[in-house]
C-alpha cells in the first residue's frame, strides 16, 4: 500500500505542470498561434533552453530504460553512456548556431520546414515529416510504456490504467499550452529530475552499506558486473570494444542530429543564449548520468530479483525514502517521461498539421484552422501511441536506440549537409535520408526476415542488428553520408540559387 503522503507529493507535482500549461495558454491567445505554439516565439533564455534541451534529451531511457540495463549489467554502463556528458558540445554546439541563423533566415517553423525551403523541395519536406513520425512514434511507445509502469508502481493500478491516466495527463497539456507550457514545465521538470537523483545517492549508499561492501557482494553475484566488457549475454560479453565504440558515437552524434533537440536550438534568443546553455547542459549531464550508474549499480544489493527490471527506479525510490520524499523521487522518472512525450507529441503533431497539411494541402489556412487542426493533431497521434503501448516491448532501452538512431540516419546528414555544404542538393538530402533511416531498419529487421526464411545461422554469423559486432547506428550514419554526398556530386544545383546565394553569400562557384 502506498503511503499518502507519497501521493500527495506526486499530485502536488502533476498540479504544477498544469499550472503552467495553463499560463502558458494565457500567453500563447495573445500572440501568434504558429510561431508562438511551436517555437514559443523564438525567445528562449540560457537557462529555458538549458532545461528544454536536457530535460527532452533525458527521457524514459535515462530514468526508466537506462537505470534497468545499469540494474541488469552493473559498472560497464558507466562506459557505456560515457558520450552523453559530451552530448551538448557536439548538438549544441556544432550545429546550433548555424541551425538558428539559417532557420531565422529562413523562416522556419519545424525542422521539415527548414529542409524543405533551404533545398526548394516540397518532396523533402514531407519525406522528413513522415520519417519523424515513425521514429518519434517509436520512441513515444517507449516513454508511454514507462508513463504506465510509473503510475502502476505508485498507486497500485494495473499497467493499462495508469498508461490511460498517464497519456492523458500529458496530450491535454501539451495540446493545451503548446511549446511554451513544454518549455516551461521542462524547466520544472528538469529541477524535479536533478533533484531527485542526487537526493537518491546518499540513500541508496547508505541502503547498501557502502560503495565497496556493494561492489563486492556484486562481484560475488557475478564478475561481469563489475569489470569490463560486463556479464555475459547471449554468449557474448555485453559491451565488446566494437560496441562500446558505437555506443559513444550514438549518443554523441544522435544528440546532435534528434529533430527534437534541434528545434530548441531554432527557438532561443541569441548566440550568447546558447554559450551559456551549452555550459549548464554539460553540467546538468555529468549531475545525473554519473549518479544514476552509482545508484542503479548498487540497487542488485538492496532489491530483490526482478523480473521486470524496467521498475527498478520507482520501486528503489520507495524502498530507500521516507514516503514523502518518495513521492519527489518517483516524479523524477515521471518528470523525465513527460517532458520528453510533450516535445515529442509537439514534434509528430508540427509535422503533421504545419509540414504536410499547411504547406502541401492548405497553404492559405488562418490562424484558427491550424489551432484546431494542431490541437486535434496533438491529441490523435497521443491517443494512436496509447493503442500500440498497450501491448509494449519487454525493454525500454533497446526501442529508443532503435528510434535515436533512425531519427540521426535520417536527419543529420540532410541537416548539416543543408547548414555548412553550398553544393548540398535536394536529391542528395533525399537520398541521404532514405539510405540512413532505411539502413536501420534494414539491420534490425533482418534477423526476423532470416529467422521467418529459415537462416537463423546467417543471421547469427553476421551478429544482426549489430553487423559484425557494429551497432547499426554507425553503419546508417556512414550509408546516409556517403549516399548524400555522391548523389550532390551527381546532380546539379538548382536554376534558382537565390536561397543559396542568401545563406553561403562569401563563396562564388
Amino acid at each position: 500500500m502506498v503511503h499518502t503522503g507519497t501521493i500527495v507529493a506526486f499530485v502536488t507535482y502533476l498540479a504544477g505542470v498544469f499550472v503552467l500549461a495553463v499560463l502558458a495558454y494565457r500567453l500563447q491567445k495573445r500572440r501568434g498561434f504558429l510561431k508562438e505554439y511551436y517555437l514559443s516565439g523564438r525567445a528562449l533564455g540560457p537557462w529555458a533552453l538549458a532545461f528544454t534541451f536536457a530535460a527532452t534529451s533525458a527521457s524514459a531511457g535515462s530514468f526508466m530504460g537506462f537505470p534497468s540495463l545499469i540494474y541488469r549489467y552493473g559498472w560497464i554502463l558507466g562506459l557505456w553512456i560515457a558520450g552523453y556528458v559530451v552530448v551538448p558540445l557536439v548538438g549544441m554546439g556544432v550545429i546550433g548556431k548555424r541551425l538558428n541563423q539559417v532557420a531565422r533566415r529562413l523562416g522556419s517553423i519545424t525542422i521539415p520546414d527548414l529542409l524543405r525551403d533551404r533545398y526548394r523541395s516540397a518532396k523533402l519536406g514531407v519525406l522528413s515529416s513522415l520519417v519523424i513520425i515513425i521514429f518519434q512514434s517509436a520512441f513515444m511507445l517507449a516513454q508511454f510504456k514507462a508513463g504506465g509502469l510509473i503510475m502502476h508502481t505508485l498507486f497500485g493500478l494495473s499497467y493499462e490504467q495508469g498508461l490511460l491516466i498517464f497519456a492523458l495527463s500529458v496530450v491535454l497539456y501539451t495540446s493545451f499550452g503548446g511549446f511554451r507550457a513544454v518549455v516551461w514545465t521542462d524547466v520544472m521538470q528538469g529541477v524535479v529530475m536533478l533533484a531527485g537523483i542526487l537526493i537518491m545517492v546518499p540513500l541508496a549508499l547508505k541502503a547498501s552499506g557502502g560503495l565497496g561492501a556493494a561492489t563486492s557482494t556484486l562481484f560475488e553475484q557475478d564478475p561481469g558486473l563489475v569489470h569490463v566488457p560486463g556479464p555475459e549475454v547471449d554468449g557474448g560479453a555485453f559491451l565488446p570494444l566494437g560496441l562500446a565504440i558505437s555506443f559513444f558515437s550514438i549518443w554523441t552524434v544522435a544528440g546532435m542530429s534528434q529533430p527534437s533537440s534541434m528545434v530548441r536550438l531554432i527557438a532561443f534568443r541569441d548566440s550568447r543564449t546558447l554559450a551559456r546553455a551549452l555550459l549548464l547542459v554539460c553540467i546538468y549531464f555529468s549531475l545525473v548520468y554519473i549518479p544514476l550508474v552509482v545508484i542503479f549499480t548498487i540497487s542488485r544489493t538492496i532489491l530483490p530479483p526482478l523480473e521486470m527490471s524496467d521498475q527498478v527506479m520507482p520501486l528503489m525510490a520507495t524502498r530507500i525514502a521516507p514516503p514523502l520524499l518518495a513521492g519527489v523521487l518517483i516524479a523524477a522518472p515521471y518528470a523525465a517521461v513527460m517532458s520528453s512525450v510533450d516535445s515529442f507529441l509537439l514534434l509528430v503533431s508540427s509535422s503533421c498539421a504545419r509540414d504536410i497539411y499547411q504547406r502541401v494541402f492548405n497553404p492559405e489556412a488562418s490562424e484558427i484552422t491550424m489551432r484546431r487542426i494542431s490541437h486535434a493533431t496533438t491529441a490523435t497521434v497521443g491517443c494512436v501511441v496509447l493503442l500500440l503501448a498497450l501491448k509494449p516491448p519487454e525493454l525500454l532501452q533497446y526501442v529508443i536506440v532503435f528510434a535515436s538512431s533512425g531519427l540521426a540516419a535520417g536527419f543529420l546528414a540532410p541537416v548539416a549537409m543543408g547548414l555548412f555544404w553550398r553544393r548540398a542538393t535536394a536529391q542528395g538530402a533525399i537520398a541521404a535520408m532514405l539510405s540512413g533511416a532505411g539502413t536501420v531498419i534494414l539491420l534490425y529487421s533482418a534477423r526476423p526476415i532470416l529467422s521467418a526464411f529459415g537462416c537463423p545461422e546467417l543471421a547469427s554469423s553476421l551478429q544482426l542488428p549489430s553487423l559484425f559486432g557494429v551497432d547499426p547506428f554507425v553503419w546508417s550514419i556512414a550509408a546516409s553520408w556517403t549516399v548524400g554526398i555522391a548523389v550532390s556530386l551527381a546532380t546539379p544545383l538548382p536554376a534558382d540559387r537565390s536561397i543559396i546565394e542568401a545563406l553561403f553569400p562569401a563563396r562564388e562557384e
